[in-house]
């Protein structure tokens, strides 16, 4: 279990800050809502409004942004170049956005459109273990203990000529904090964001890292202008330093395209100052904050921002900035919750102390145990982790394991291919017994069902463990 994915093992991603930089997502689905199986369309509270997440995943058992935990269930899922993707692909670290509606008292929302912000693709040039950082594409990339790697055991695994894909931060300084390093099999064409720099219109070239990019016979969406965020597209490595794009894309505000949300729409944005506040204001990559008006919250005692610090802003969009209410500080929601990621599931796999809990593999060893022990851990037990994700393996922090009666009520979502199939009253997902007899289908009908058919479930368990299903919908054919 070298990798950790969602749906399947291996599949972990920090997420690219690909037109703008880096947004916390928080998971959704493993909280303490329940679903009314008569009705299995939940109806929003007064507490539910529009609202757009940004950021990468820090969890699943619904899919957990910035603290909020949105039920993907009958959600669009799209990448940034509006192809549809599949959920078992979705992993933590992985930069979206979210539009739906969110619930501030309960930490639960419900997505409309999930949609998944690409990273910086292309062969590594250098590797520099002393300084922590590799390069790709002319960008130099960061690495730290928060950063993931899929594929590969840690950065000192790396070599020179890996074809990756690099999701995270773009910085004040022009380089990626990386949040996952991906390596793939194949360039598959290159994908390069960052900070646009020393525009030549007449030349049709800028620099982007240390990169030359020429667009003369590129298609172009949006203004170009220094300083700006972009994401080139090419279809092959650069040559002498000259990137030839066949498009690029600019970003007027940020991970966040503020032209396509309405004002008064909530928001909660993850990523770097930029600088300083000036005037009450700041950039938080590539998106303007007004923190006039906001609360600062640390694990520290920390009241002040300063560059480079990485920060979750939360307000409302005015049209034109973010009018923030609250921010917190790097290191604050993981002081309350144990952990910067979450999960909220049944158990799919189980050897020694290693678990694996919606494609994510997990070591449960040092987890400090609420409602049972270790020993007690089997495949198909519901759980709730909290911890932190160290190179490919989740370290718990924190595990309540949940029994048939402390479970009962808790609403949480399922994905995986169908096993142990007997009816649509009795089959099994990730080892877990399931119930969709009184379950809404969508994409798929009752007949659809069957073993190796991938789905998506939402529900509660009964008294019996039994996972009662409210929604079902069919995610891909098979687990291929």
């Amino acid at each position: 279990m070298t990798n950790i994915k969602f749906g399947r093992l291996a599949k972990l991603r920090w997420a690219a800050v690909g037109v703008a930089s880096t947004v916390l997502i928080t998971a959704c689905g493993g909280g303490n809502s329940s679903d009314d199986l008569t009705t299995p369309t939940p109806t929003p509270t007064p507490q539910a409004a529009a609202a757009v997440y940004a950021g990468p995943i820090a969890g699943f058992g619904s899919v957990i942004v910035n603290g909020m935990r949105f039920s993907s269930v009958g959600a669009e899922l799209v990448d940034d170049d509006s192809q549809a993707i599949e959920l078992k692909n979705l992993a933590i670290g992985m930069t979206v956005r979210v539009s739906g509606d969110a619930d501030d008292s309960t930490q639960l929302g419900t997505a409309r459109k999930l949609e998944v912000v690409r990273g910086t693709r292309g062969a590594v040039t250098v590797v520099d273990l002393s300084a922590s950082t590799l390069t790709v594409l002319g960008q130099v990339v960061r690495t730290d203990v928060a950063t993931a790697f899929q594929g590969l055991a840690n950065l000192a695994a790396l070599t020179v000529g890996q074809v990756v894909e690099v999701y995270g931060a773009t910085q004040a300084d022009g380089s990626l904090l990386a949040t996952l390093v991906e390596t793939k099999v194949a360039l598959g064409g290159v994908r390069l964001v960052g900070v646009l720099q020393r525009l030549n219109a007449p030349a049709a070239t800028f620099q982007v890292g240390n990169l030359t990019v020429k667009y003369d016979t590129a298609l172009v969406t949006g203004v170009l202008r220094d300083g700006q965020q972009v994401r080139v597209r090419a279809a092959s490595e650069p040559v002498n330093g000259v990137l030839t794009a066949t498009a690029v894309r600019s970003a007027a505000v940020g991970v966040i395209d503020g032209s396509t949300v309405s004002a008064g729409t909530r928001m909660k944005v993850k990523g770097i100052a930029l600088a300083a506040p000036v005037n009450g204001q700041l950039q938080i990559s590539g998106t303007t904050v007004d923190l006039s008006q906001a609360q600062i919250k640390s694990s520290g005692g920390a009241t002040s921002i300063v560059a480079g610090q990485v920060v979750e802003v939360k307000g409302l969009w005015n049209g034109t900035l973010l009018q923030a209410t609250d921010i917190e500080l790097e290191g604050y929601r993981e002081s309350q919750v144990g952990g910067r990621h979450e999960l909220y599931g049944a158990i799919s796999s189980l050897s020694g102390s290693l678990a694996v809990v919606n494609g994510v593999t997990v070591d449960l060893a040092r987890g400090r145990f609420e409602h049972g022990s270790l020993a007690q851990v089997a495949v198909g037990s519901y759980v709730e982790i909290k911890g932190n994700l160290l190179g490919n393996v989740l370290q718990a922090n924190k595990v309540e394991l949940k029994s048939a009666a402390t479970g009962n009520g808790v609403s949480y979502e399922q994905f995986g291919p169908v096993s142990g199939f007997v009816s649509v009253a009795d089959f099994r997902l990730n080892g877990l017994q399931v119930d969709a007899s009184r379950a809404r289908f969508e994409h798929i009908g009752a007949a659809g069902l069957a073993n190796g058919v991938y789905v998506e479930v939402k529900g509660v368990q009964d008294n019996r463990g039994v996972f009662m299903a409210s929604k079902l919908e069919l995610k891909s054919q098979t687990d291929d």
